[in-house]
Order: C-alpha cells, then structure tokens, then sequence
C-alpha cells in the first residue's frame, strides 16, 4: 500500500530542503572559496590579462567604429550625390526638350540682372558684358526666352542649393540663387558682378565644357565667397556643344558629417585631389594629393591615399606630425570618392587604460564581496537548515490531516456536477479558503442551475425573433421589382441594402404604358419593421396612384392623392420622402415630382455631373392631407444618365463620424465612363461608400437606382 498523503508530504517536503541544501548551497560555497583562492593567487595574471583584452579590446571597437563610420559616410555621400545628379540630369531633360521642340512652350521674359536688381530666389537671365554690348539677334532672343521655360523647375531646385543655373556660350546665363536671408539680392545683380561677369570665363564652366557626362567639381570659392561644390554637365544643341548646365552646393550638403569621439575625416576624388577635410588645418597639409601623391615617397599615408585613390578598402596605422593615428577609408559607390576617417592612437589607448584601471579596481571590490558573501550564506544555510526540518516535521503532520478532508468532499461533489446533478452541495467548516472554495462550489451549481433554465428560454425566444425577422426580410425583398425585359430604349439597374434586418428605403420601376416608364425612390423616416411596414404601404399606395390616374392625371396628382391616403392613417407619425418620374421613351421627355427627397443627379455626355432642379413644392408625404405638388419636365438627349439615390449614401459615416458628402459621390460619378452599364455604376458607388465607412457599422438604408435612356434606333438627340 502506498504512504498517505500526510507521509508523503512530510517526506516530500524534508527531501526538498536537504536536496536544495546538497545541489545548490553546497556547491555555491565551494565556488565562492575556490574563486576567492584563484583571484588571490593569480591577481597579477588576471591584471596583465585585463590589461591585454581592453587594449585589443579598445583597437578592436576602434577599428569597428571607423570602418564602420567610413563605410557609412561613403554611403551617405554616394546617396546625397545620387540626389543631385538626378536634379541636374532632371533640369537637362527639360532643357533638351526645349531645344529641340522651342515652338511647343511659350516664350517667357525673365527680369535680367544685367540692368536691374532682381530678388534672390527669383529666376533670372544675365549677359556677360560682350553680349549686352552687342545686342541678342531675334534668333537669340527666342533662345533665351523658349530656356526660360525653366524657371519653374529651377525656382523649386533653389530650395536645396545654393544656385542653379544654365550657363550659354553665347555668352547669357539663367539662373537662381537661393534666398537666405529676407531682402538679399541675387550674385548677379550685384555691382561687383553686374556688368563684368561673364558665365564662359568661369573656371567651372571650362572644366564643364571637358566633361563627358554629369561631374562634381572640387571645392572652390563661389560669388559670394563661401565654399562650394558644382555639380555640372555639358548640353548640347544641333551644333553641338551649347553650354553647361548644373548647380551648386554647400560641402556640408554632399557630406554632412558629425565629428564625435575623436573622429576626422577628408574626401579624395578620383585624381587624388583633396575635396572636402574635415581635419585641422595642420593635419590637412600632411596629405599628398594629386600629383604629389603620384609622385611622394611611399609613406604609410601616401599608401594609404593611393589605396583610396584605386576605390579600397581598408584600415591601417599612419604617422602624422609625429604622432599615430589609425586610418579607415571606404570608397563612394558611383561617384568615384574615397572617405577617410582618422584617430589619434593615444586616445584609444587612453580609453583602454581607464577601461583596465576601472576593471581591477571592481575586481579588488568584487574578492571583498566574496569574503563577505561567503560568510553569511554559511551562516544563512545552516541556520534556515535547522528552521526547516523543525518545521517540516511538525507542520506536515497537521497539514496533512487539515487539507485532505475538505478537499475529498471537493472532489467527491466534483464528480456529481460532471454527471449534471447542479442540485449538489459540500458542507465543509473549516474557516479558511477551503470554506470560502466550497461555499464558490455551492454558489456555482446554484447559478449553472439557473443559467441552465435561462440558456434554454433565452434560446427559444432568439431563434422565433430570428426566424420572424428573416421572413420579413424575405417579405420586403419579395415588394421589391423583378427586373424588366431589356429594351433598346433604356438600361435600367437598382439596389438596396438594409442598416438592419429590414429597412424603410425602397425603389420601383414599373411601365404606365408601352411608351411610358416610371421610377421611383423612396426614404421611410424611420428604420426596423415599423418602417418596413410604412415602407411596403407608401410602395403599393404610389404604384396604384401612378397607374390609377394614368390617363387623365398629371404625375403630380398622383403623387398628391398618394400622399392623402397616407396622411389618413398616420396615427404612428411617420413619414416618407419620394422622387417620382416618368420616362417618355420616344421622345426623351422625362416628368418628375420630388416629395422632399434628394435631387437625383445628371450626367450627360463629358459634362460634370448636374442635379436635376428643384421643385418649389417638395413636402414629403404621410404628414398632412390636401397638399399639392408641383411637377418638372426635361428632355432627355440619348446617353443621358440619371442616378437615384437615398441619403444613406451621402451621409455614411466612418469611424470617426464623417460623412461620405455630395460632394464625394459627385466626383466619383464623373470618373466613371459613359460606356459604364448601370450596374456597374451602382457597384462603384457602394464600394466607394464602404471605402470610407472602413470598420463602422452602417448607419442607414443605402438605395440607389440608375437611368439611362438610349433613345431609339436613329433618333435624334433631343436639343
């Protein structure tokens, strides 16, 4: 026979704690003495170790941190110059086309900063002072007015630099300079440039007439004395070469560079020529460049700056004004650039030895600590030891005899709620959570009980109002027109879509007389079934009314004696908006009578989409007898469409409560083809009302109904 719970429990609980004691503190205090005899033997190997790892360790980030800030600054300066280029190769596709083609675009008098003071940020043409002296042939003038076409597009580049411009060998520039300060004049209208600057003497543009393609210039001194960058290309006309267009930066544009850590760097084109530097002065000396660097004895730099020239990779120690610094450089993809970057040695080093110094002062804090820590957990292990057997021994044998009794009867009631008898109860007294646990039972088969009883009403209930709910659903959806015989005369699509089960919106269309058809669209001013019901009345009484006073009657006393009939016995208050027409098939003429619904909408051929007009008398019917309506006529030209609708699709809501508009359906209905069948149109429109509303419910009826009347075979458009 197996041991009692009490047994086990004393046992489970005494093996614990000796096991605890043998598996964890046994060997923790044994570590602890036996680092503590390792720390205090081999503390001078431990110091030369640390000594060694943070100084490999202090190269190693070093080394990481600049090849990786290398690699990154030629990511970004290749990105940055990617950006320019395309703005240069942008504005000379405009200028080609404008070449080419000068007849297609207007001619355009730019201000000319030759005779007058033009605002900075503004386009404008300036002649060198050979062309101001000869004067512009007309042929010339036609140039200069079909290129300041461009001023649009350079006006929106002057945003990001400095200037843009177009600079002619016939001796005239366009140009834009961007607007630093409020009131700053343009370069060019400056007196010291006004009448002496000529575009083909700057050394950017010779250097741009070489080029094959688009290039960057090296840094030099602009107009107004501040370094810059040009990015320039040559442009041609049919005699070839006809001037050079691009524009200018800012270094700090193609290389925004943040100095952290200690870190420099310099840029190196393809020539070896120096760029940019972000280095003092007295280090920037040191780097051979250019013809230098081809011809300078093979030092460690100059290795390093003809690896940078070839587009490598690497990392390396150099000498600098008798000092070590370590060096990373990454070439700049497309461009043709190379990034260095620079640290002195010793402040890596120094890093290093604060970084060994911090460590053997926590490892000497860290050998106390032990001492300390081994001290007290003996004491800690062998005093809780002793606690717990005492208590083990004399609490099991009263816990187990305390728990296993309510919890036996727990177990046994159980049972019985797992074989459906909720009438069970368990009577235990024991003052504590097993008293309160039983107690949660009894409550607990009490509520199944009576949640049993509810669950089966609530059920029956649900599924008679879910049955009776569908089959008014059916009923009304059955109210509803079946689709007429297609006719060449007209196409004809409706739809409705309910907020709930059912719904107070409905359509209709049915024919007067074979030359003669009517369609209406209705709004109930409620929703449910007693809408539904109103709804299915209004419907029946309209037709009958339409139909009834066909041949002696105009639409509006139809519409009228529809609207005394509801009003008669309207005790529930509701009411009914209606548009009501009717479509003359031969002819076009279109009769119509609103009851205070929404004007349908017009569309006809390419114009932008009309509401149909007014009536000065649109009450809406069901709220007062002997009120008269007036009635509207129009002529229909063939193509034309009519769409119908309810206020369900204008003002569908979406989950921040607002509204789809008129103006919205108005502008999708003008996107939507002429050739669209009418079908389509309504499927459009519905999906563009659930577009907005997204995830919110919907708050109305949506019914629409479109009209398009074809005409007949060979008639006419009406006029």
């Amino acid at each position: 026979m197996k041991p009692g719970i009490r047994k086990r429990l004393f046992l489970l609980m005494l093996s614990g704690s000796a096991l605890s004691f043998l598996f964890l503190g046994l060997p923790v205090l044994y570590g602890i003495y036996e680092l503590q005899t390792i720390v205090g033997q081999k503390e001078e190997a431990i110091s030369r170790e640390i000594s060694y790892y943070t100084t490999d360790f202090a190269k190693e980030q070093a080394q990481e941190q600049m090849e990786s800030e290398a690699e990154i600054h030629a990511g970004i300066m290749a990105y940055e110059a990617e950006e320019v280029q395309s703005d240069v190769l942008y504005l000379a596709g405009e200028l080609k086309a404008i070449l080419n083609s000068p007849e297609q675009y207007p001619s355009i008098n730019l201000p000319n900063a030759t005779y007058e003071a033009v605002p900075a940020g503004t386009a404008y043409v300036h002649f060198s002072p050979e062309l101001a002296k000869a004067g512009l042939t007309p042929e010339l003038e036609r140039e200069i007015r079909a290129v300041s076409n461009l001023a649009t597009t350079m006006v929106s580049l002057s945003r990001y630099y400095k200037c843009v411009f177009v600079g002619s060998s016939h001796g005239y520039m366009i140009r834009v300079d961007k607007s630093e300060t409020p009131g700053a004049l343009s370069h060019l209208s400056m007196e010291r440039w006004q009448k002496t600057y000529d575009v083909r003497d700057r050394a950017w543009y010779q250097w741009g007439l070489k080029q094959q393609t688009i290039a960057f210039s090296s840094v030099y001194e602009g107009t107004d004395g501040i370094p810059i960058i040009s990015c320039v290309m040559p442009y041609y006309d049919e005699d070839g070469i006809a001037g050079v267009l691009g524009v200018d930066c800012e270094p700090g544009n193609v290389l925004p560079i943040e100095q952290e850590g200690g870190l420099s760097c310099f840029v190196l084109g393809k020539e070896g020529e120096v760029l940019l530097s972000h280095l003092p002065q007295e280090l920037a000396s040191e780097i051979p460049e250019g013809k230098n660097l081809r011809e300078s004895p093979i030092t460690s730099l100059a290795f390093a700056a003809r690896r940078m020239v070839q587009g490598n990779v690497g990392y390396r120690k150099v000498r600098l004004l008798g000092e070590e610094y370590y060096l990373s450089y990454a070439p700049s993809p497309k461009i043709s650039w190379s990034v260095g970057t620079l640290i002195q040695k010793k402040k890596v080093t120094k890093a290093a030895g604060e970084a060994q110094s911090r460590m053997l002062g926590q490892l000497d804090e860290l050998r106390s600590s032990f001492q300390r820590l081994f001290a007290t957990l003996l004491l800690a292990v062998l005093g809780v030891l002793l606690l717990a057997v005492a208590l083990v021994s004399y609490g099991s044998a009263r816990a187990s005899d305390f728990f296993c009794r309510p919890l036996r009867k727990l177990m046994a009631a159980a049972g019985e709620i797992s074989r459906g008898n909720f009438s069970c109860k368990v009577e235990v007294h024991t003052g504590d959570e097993l008293e309160q646990l039983a107690s949660s039972f009894n409550g607990m088969t009490d509520e199944l009980e009576r949640y049993e009883k509810e669950i089966a009403s609530t059920a029956r209930e649900t599924s008679r109002l879910e049955a009776e709910l569908a089959a008014a659903a059916h009923i009304q959806t059955s109210l509803l027109p079946a689709p007429l015989p297609p006719r060449e005369e007209f196409q004809l699509a409706a739809a409705m879509y309910p907020a709930k089960e059912v719904g107070g919106d409905f359509y209709d269309f049915f024919y007067v007389d074979e030359e003669r058809l009517a369609v209406i669209i209705a709004d109930v001013s409620d929703k449910g079934v007693s809408a539904a019901l109103f709804m299915a009345a209004a419907k029946t009484v309209l037709k009958n009314s339409i139909l009834s006073g066909a041949e002696g009657s105009s639409l509006a006393e139809a519409v009228a004696a529809a609207n005394d009939q509801l009003s008669a016995d309207n005790d529930e208050g509701l009411f009914v908006t209606v548009f009501a027409g009717i479509l003359h098939l031969a002819t076009g003429e279109f009769e119509y009578v609103n009851g205070g619904h929404n004007p349908p909408i017009l569309l006809q051929g390419e114009e932008a989409p009309a509401y149909l007009p007014q009536t000065r008398k649109s009450p809406v019917l069901g709220m007062m007898e002997g009120i008269p309506f007036e009635e509207k006529r129009l002529c229909l030209a063939p193509g034309s469409r009519l769409f119908l609708y309810t206020d369900g699709v204008t003002e569908a809501m979406d989950e921040s409560r607002q509204m789809f508009t008129k103006e919205r359906l108005e502008k999708k209905l003008s996107l939507l083809s002429a050739r669209a069948a009418m079908d389509e149109i309504l499927e459009a429109i519905l999906l563009e009302v659930k577009s907005h509303a997204g995830a919110a419910e919907q708050s109305d009826d949506i019914t629409m109904l479109a009209l398009k009347y074809a005409g007949k075979a060979g008639l006419s458009p009406a006029r």
